[in-house]
């Protein structure tokens, strides 16, 4: 590693494919790596290295995305400097190419030396030339090799067999064909899932034909990957192709990619009942379970993937492949891009801002029969020369099927856009105008209409009506009040996406005429707004995220009776009193996914039809008043993966759910008159002196302003003189405990890797410490008992707890001899620990001199506290430690000079230590000068 001044860079070496992205990215997201490092970029670097861009890219990483279009490159350097002055970064940039001297680097190193010490920058890329660049000829970077044949028969042999191959003949050809793979983990999983279920002879046709043409030691991965792609239909062709117009890594979100998929008319359809999107959706996973593209985003609930990218050397292929039909143009190489145009090409995206002496009008000089345009990462300077050029669009590109101008801060939008007859997909989203010409209504082709994010927007034309054949219309994040009726003649509308609108007033009246609506996005929690009757009658619904209920106006429950394809998420809020459950049929709705129930309003009934079906895997019941049949229907909920219950007034115990086998998550807030947790009885726990297996699967539990909450059982409240041993969680990691002041007994927690204890009792925590016969947390195939059998290694109750967090516990006292209640001793792993608003406590106990693990120490508003431990020498790992409002405060631990590790020290409002830390003259400077970063505020 090549160390400059304070920074050290990392180069990784190795031919596309071979992992070298997914390799810095385990070192980015590694936990050790996450809280050394502050702050930590990713950037992904343009093809060509150009500074100023690597420069934008970098600041965009640090403001977490955000737009720098309208910042000068001086202050964009300037607000990098401030962000990790004095810090240690981490600066990770991906795939460096075109990197062609050393001035530019040091250029870029110069502006990232106000780090501090131990600051690193990781580099990947294809070219031993830039690593050389980057570091010298005497620093050798990272070599990733190739992996061996023993990890790439694995690979392969897990995406290419359906089940465990038996016949020596189709081991011997996958070996072979394995062999010419090189050893690429991305050719690997290409070549094996083109060849996964086909049969013996198709694999023996393609080591025969096909791959004969690829020499085993050829380093250009492209011919390989071409491979797979040859051997898709035409249509996933043209789809994988028309993805070269976005940049290099460009997060994609698949629902736009399937509206610009049919803008082209890419989608295959078999039959007239065939959505094109369901359709679109499909041609998209095919592609993914190639590996032509990546998985970035999903929606659990859904079980959909909404964004994806494509890897480089996969973005590379869909280059070569589209030849000069796409043609995507960069910055500062648009020069030799403008002969990239021909007479054949057909879609076009713009990756760059306009130098002064161009204007759009140079590039599609050749171009005649233009069907897409997209603008992809433009300035705002070149927007404004685009106003004079959208007449020139419009008048020369007739065939447009697809113009993208999304995020060019445009003001107003021409008139003359209205004669692009052909255009079937139009995203005008983050801009900036107010209103949209009347002639938006004569592109009566338009498919696919984004507004999304216009938040100048104040309301559409009444021409709007006029788009026949619309069916994706989203106006979500704007300021829009209300609606032009005519918006409900869009007869073939699919999907309306309308959430984030905080000032609209109404939707209108007759949104029941929108008969072919499936999609419907709302954001209404705790608004006004009201959705109109009629809802009912569009039956095609599939997608319905709020439904609110008043008594007066507006949809009432039964209006849900026949809508049994809604899927997916649905949140209902009835807000009013007097309301009635009957025709809600929820039971019948068994795609619902996810059921959110707001009931601030007395029903007058049980609440019997919002009772959902029991495929269900996501239930909160939210609100004062959700009845009796909602609470007693949870434990029928076999597939429930998370439940909450937030507010009830009358619910005294919960309903027993130990028994779910799937329950992941489950949250108890503000639930002012329960005691005891379970409606059961202990020994209800217990068969032939055994316990039942107990919340097998949960991992995650917070329970929140329970202020009346005595134990999870009636009569069982303290085990300690009894022969009852109390349960245990198998797979909790997170505990949540936040105002239960009287909570005094609960099931054990001894694999939590989590402890947030606010305002409660410290006993359970105790209890679990003091648990015998522990055994390593269970594997798949013990997880349904919980008992202490298992066949895993024993260890010590909470060995494996990182984050201790401890605030306003007012009994806990910690005495510095170390008396057994608190087994320090036990906690081997912990990392972080947190103390605040403890009036008891004096000092930190001896034993926690044993936690070598410690890396954080925070402790605040401890009026009592006089000392922090005795002596810290053992605590090598020790990185922070804050001390805040603790005016008793008489000392600094011994050693603490000693501690290399320690980065941080905070002392807050400490009178006593604080004058023995003054600079020079303090009694404590010589122990606490070293320290780099100090903040000591008197």
């Amino acid at each position: 590693m090549k160390t400059k001044e304070n920074i050290g860079v990392i180069p990784i070496v190795g031919v596309g494919g071979l992992g070298k992205t997914t390799l810095a990215q385990l070192v980015f997201n590694d936990e050790e790596v996450q809280r050394h490092f502050e702050p930590k970029l990713w950037v992904s670097v343009p093809k060509v290295f150009d500074l100023e861009l690597v420069v934008k890219e970098v600041f965009q990483s640090a403001r977490q995305g955000e737009r720098s279009t309208d910042i000068t490159l001086d202050q964009m350097q300037k607000d990098i400097r401030e962000k990790i002055k004095g810090k240690q970064f981490l600066l990770v940039l991906d795939d460096i190419w075109d990197l062609d001297n050393r001035e530019k680097w040091l250029s870029l190193e110069n502006l990232l030396r106000d780090g501090s010490s131990g600051s690193r920058i990781i580099v990947t890329t294809r070219d031993k030339e830039v690593a050389r660049i980057i570091n010298g000829p005497e620093e050798p970077p990272y070599i990733l090799k190739a992996l061996d044949e023993i990890k790439a028969w694995s690979l392969f042999e897990k995406l290419a067999f359906v089940q465990e191959p038996k016949g020596s003949i189709i081991v011997e050809i996958g070996k072979e064909i394995m062999k010419k793979c090189g050893g690429i983990p991305l050719v690997i999983r290409t070549i094996a899932s083109l060849l996964y279920s086909r049969h013996v002879d198709e694999w023996l046709s393609f080591k025969e034909k096909e791959l004969s043409t690829i020499s085993q030691y050829d380093k250009d991965v492209i011919p390989r990957l071409k491979l797979s792609y040859d051997h898709l239909p035409s249509h996933l062709k043209r789809c994988f192709a028309y993805c070269s117009l976005f940049p290099k890594n460009h997060i994609i979100d698949v629902k736009k990619l399937i509206n610009l998929w049919m803008a082209q008319g890419f989608i295959k359809l078999s039959n007239h009942q065939e959505r094109p999107e369901d359709m679109g959706y499909q041609h998209f996973t095919d592609l993914l379970y190639r590996s032509f593209f990546e998985k970035v985003g999903t929606d659990d609930i859904l079980n959909i993937i909404t964004k994806c990218k494509m890897h480089d050397c996969m973005h590379d292929l869909a280059m070569s492949v589209a030849g000069p039909q796409c043609v995507m143009l960069n910055l500062n190489v648009a020069a030799a891009d403008d002969d990239k145009i021909e007479t054949t090409t057909h879609h076009m995206s713009f990756n760059f801002g306009l130098r002064d002496h161009q204007s759009f009008a140079d590039f599609w000089v050749r171009a005649k029969r233009i069907r897409t345009i997209l603008f992809n990462k433009c300035s705002y300077s070149s927007m404004l020369r685009l106003g004079n050029s959208l007449d020139k669009i419009d008048l020369q590109f007739k065939f447009l099927r697809t113009l993208g101008l999304s995020g060019l801060g445009m003001e107003t939008v021409r008139d003359s856009i209205g004669r692009l007859k052909h255009l079937r997909c139009l995203d005008l989203s983050a801009n900036s105008m107010k209103a949209l010409p009347d002639s938006i209504g004569n592109l009566h082709n338009l498919q696919t209409l984004d507004l999304s994010g216009c938040e100048s927007l104040e309301a559409l034309p009444d021409s709007i009506g006029g788009l026949k054949h619309l069916r994706y219309l989203d106006l979500s994040r704007n300021s829009m009040k209300v609606w032009p009726d005519s918006i409900v003649n869009l007869h073939n509308l699919q999907t309306l996406d309308l959430q984030f609108c905080g000032t609209l007033e109404a939707l209108p009246v007759d949104i029941w005429k929108l008969v072919n609506l499936r999609h419907l996005y709302t954001d209404f929690a705790f608004r006004q707004i009201h959705l109109p009757r009629g809802l009912s009658q569009l039956t095609n619904l599939q997608t319905l995220t709020e439904f609110q209920v008043k008594a007066e106006h507006g949809s009432q429950l039964n209006e849900l009776r026949d809508l049994n394809n809604l899927r997916g998420r649905l949140r209902i809020a009835v807000q009013e009193d007097g309301i009635k459950s009957e025709g809600a049929n929820l039971k019948s709705k068994q795609h619902l996914q996810y059921l959110q129930l707001w009931i601030d309003g007395k029903m007058v009934d049980d609440c019997g039809d919002l009772v959902p079906h029991s495929n269900i895997k996501s239930f909160t019941l939210l609100g004062p008043y959700p009845g009796a049949a909602l609470l007693n229907c949870v434990p029928s909920l076999k597939n429930l993966v998370e439940f909450t219950l937030w507010g009830h007034k009358e619910c005294q115990s919960i309903a027993a759910l130990n028994h779910l086998p799937h329950l992941k998550v489950l949250h108890l807030r503000n639930l002012k008159a329960v005691k005891y947790i379970s409606s059961d009885d202990y020994d209800d726990n217990v068969v032939d002196g055994n316990l039942l297996p107990f919340f097998p699967s949960l991992q995650r539990l917070g329970l929140f302003d329970i202020p009346n909450l005595k134990g999870w059982w009636k009569g069982v409240e303290n085990t300690e003189n009894t022969s009852r041993s109390l349960p245990f969680f198998p797979c909790l990691s997170q505990l949540v405990i936040d105002g239960c002041p009287n909570l005094i007994c609960m099931p054990l927690f001894p694999y939590l890797q989590e402890l947030h204890l606010r305002g409660t009792r410290i006993k359970p925590f105790q209890q679990t410490l003091m648990m015998k016969n522990i055994v390593g947390p269970p594997t798949s195939s013990d997880k349904a008992s919980s008992s202490s059998s298992a066949s895993s290694a024993a260890l010590l109750p909470l060995s494996t707890l990182k984050i201790l967090d401890i605030e306003d516990c007012k009994e806990l006292e910690m005495p510095y001899e170390d008396s057994g209640a608190i087994l320090w001793q036990h906690l081997q792993s912990l990392s972080i620990l947190r103390l605040y608003k403890l009036p008891k406590l004096v000092a930190l106990p001896e034993g926690l001199q044993q936690v070598t693990s410690l890396q954080e120490i925070s402790i605040s508003e401890c009026e009592i506290l006089k000392a922090v431990l005795e002596c810290v020498k053992s605590l090598k790992s020790l990185r922070s430690l804050g001390i805040a409002d603790c005016p008793s405060l008489m000392c600094l631990p011994e050693g603490i000079d000693g501690l290399t590790s320690l980065q941080n020290l905070i002392i807050v409002r400490c009178p006593i230590v604080l004058e023995k830390c003054l600079e020079d003259t303090g009694d404590y400077w010589p122990m606490i000068s070293h320290i780099k970063n100090r903040l000591l505020v008197y």
